[in-house]
């Protein structure tokens, strides 16, 4: 059974964070099932960051075309390659193919293996967006932390050993706290088994998650309601 998964940038993004996506991509094909065929697109406008609610709506806007129009182009199922949940549930629930949340779906994940989670982001000004979310969603019960520790690393100005150090303070830090499981707070960070193995807790992937989680939905022939 073939499945088509349309994932979608939740901004426009520079040559220079191409590889960044690149990255992303190869590791969201190495979660994905043999028979998965993703496509990715990326939108034409949008906000240069996701650090407020301004700039979050703004983000919805640009790829709400995009995201409506995927059951027509044939999709399975579509995703906004993103931890900020972008039109979900609004949207989830006014089309005929499952709009899967990579945050949600992570947070679900961690609460259903029983963990205490913290999520660590790499942006400013996430920490607002993701408490709410949390809330939002429920899940204020199995929440250790929001840490929001601000690096640059979708230019690629940044190396990979310094963007990993800087997470693994993070991660001690939110282990200390009683974490058992860490969320990264962006999709396009794709260093999670080398965290899980250092830090010897669970590392979600959302990005790899939502990917897993839209498998799984088209199969069992299952949509929101």
């Amino acid at each position: 059974m073939e499945i088509k998964l349309k994932l979608i940038a939740p901004m426009p993004v520079g040559q220079q964070g191409m590889e960044t996506i690149e990255k992303m991509l190869a590791s969201r094909r190495r979660a994905a099932s043999p028979e998965t065929v993703i496509d990715f697109v990326i939108p034409r406008e949008g906000p240069s960051s996701l650090s407020n609610m301004s700039e979050l709506n703004h983000s919805a806007e640009a790829v709400l075309p995009e995201v409506i129009k995927a059951p027509e182009e044939g999709y399975s199922a579509v995703i906004v390659d993103c931890t900020c949940d972008q039109l979900y549930p609004e949207t989830a629930k006014k089309l005929s193919i499952p709009l899967v949340p990579a945050l949600h779906s992570s947070l679900y994940l961690a609460a259903m293996l029983d963990r205490r989670f913290s999520i660590i982001t790499p942006t400013p000004g996430q920490e607002k967006i993701y408490s709410r979310l949390v809330d939002l969603y429920g899940f204020n019960n199995k929440k250790v932390s929001v840490q929001e520790r601000i690096v640059d690393f979708i230019s690629g100005e940044s190396g990979d050993d310094h963007i990993l150090s800087i997470l693994l303070e993070e991660g001690h830090s939110a282990v200390n706290k009683g974490a058992q499981c860490i969320v990264l707070g962006c999709t396009a960070l794709t260093i999670e088994k080398i965290l899980e193995e250092k830090l010897g807790v669970t590392v979600l992937a959302p990005g790899n998650v939502a990917v897993k989680i839209a498998e799984m939905l088209v199969k069992l022939g299952l949509n929101y309601s």
